[in-house]
């Protein structure tokens, strides 16, 4: 038999009153217990350890399922880690009693990283090392949370900044990026904020003449058809879209707010920058298109969109300010 051990983190503010409880759900026991920062479920009675693999998917979507009725936002990975097994599981446990000061009775028959999914025999003895658990604390001098503090007070017009609606908008969101726990959320909240700045740009008048030529034989097709059928709700569905479509795309809007702002602000990679912007644009249709992007994609154009961000949001802050 086989067990799956699922740890899983919530945000601060949020706790499940448990110290260690078990339940069954079908053939299989669960157990759930609270390890510091991290809930501990471990579910045996696994016939192999590819099921139990599979059933990672399963306890996704029920803690998806359990944020859906109690706001609960559980983080935590779907992909189980390979587990190390030892060779002389008795030397195993003098070994991390001597290195980590731990005393370690009985046999170590592998270890695991606590803070990440695993599976193995139910048999075994398992050892956790929880890995980069610690809570990190970027602690700040007060020098400079005051240097920037009476920077930013002292721009003429720094009382008017959040009178900007886009502005202000764009600056709760890029806020709200330290403080998401999932890393597709963190990098779609980033382009949020751009898109919260971003305007509409009307199209050239030839592109106008032919949205305007369209619409208008729409309308005699609709007249055709019965208001109540599924075509007109279609076709009036287009016309509105139709008229959207005066404006440039969000992409392009994307592009031109990060082009002008910085442009108005000198900085003389603001092309490049822009057709970055635009590239990490593409990849958050492709996200939220299909649902996933490679880690190591993810996690650079997060980086890129954050530098990006804060570069432009620092331009339209002095813009304004001033």
């Amino acid at each position: 038999m086989f067990t799956l051990r699922y740890p899983f983190s919530l945000p601060p503010g949020q706790e499940i009153a448990v110290t260690e409880e078990s339940t069954n759900v079908g053939d299989l026991n669960f157990s759930l217990k609270r390890q510091d920062r991290l809930y501990i479920l471990t579910i045996s009675g696994f016939n192999s350890e590819e099921e139990a693999k599979q059933y990672i998917n399963n306890v996704w979507a029920g803690l998806m399922w359990l944020l859906l009725h109690h706001g609960l936002s559980p983080n935590a990975e779907l992909e189980a880690q390979k587990v190390t097994y030892t060779e002389d599981p008795y030397q195993a446990a003098r070994n991390i009693s001597k290195n980590f000061g731990l005393q370690v009775g009985g046999p170590v028959d592998g270890l695991i990283d606590g803070a990440r999914p695993a599976v193995y025999p139910s048999e075994k003895n398992i050892r956790t090392l929880t890995v980069g658990q610690a809570a990190v604390i970027i602690s700040t001098p007060v020098s400079a949370v005051f240097s920037f503090l009476s920077e930013g007070v002292s721009y003429p017009r720094s009382g008017g900044v959040n009178k900007v609606p886009k502005l202000r908008l764009a600056l709760e969101l890029y806020s709200a990026y330290y403080t998401e726990t999932s890393a597709n959320a963190r990098f779609l909240t980033l382009v949020m904020a751009l898109e919260a700045l971003s305007s509409g740009v009307a199209r050239t008048p030839l592109v106008i003449g032919l949205l305007d030529k369209w619409k208008s034989e729409l309308g005699e097709v609709v007249k055709t058809v019965d208001l109540s059928s599924d075509d007109a709700a279609s076709l009036k569905a287009m016309g509105r879209e139709l008229s959207f479509r005066k404006e440039d795309s969000i992409r392009m809007q994307i592009r031109n707010v990060v082009l002008t702002t910085l442009q108005a602000s000198g900085d003389q990679d603001a092309g490049q920058t822009a057709k970055d912007a635009v590239k990490i644009y593409d990849l958050r249709s492709t996200l939220v298109h299909e649902g996933k992007l490679e880690q190591q994609v993810l996690s650079k154009a997060t980086s890129d969109a954050k530098i990006i961000v804060e570069r432009v949001l620092r331009a339209r802050f002095i813009q304004e300010a001033n």
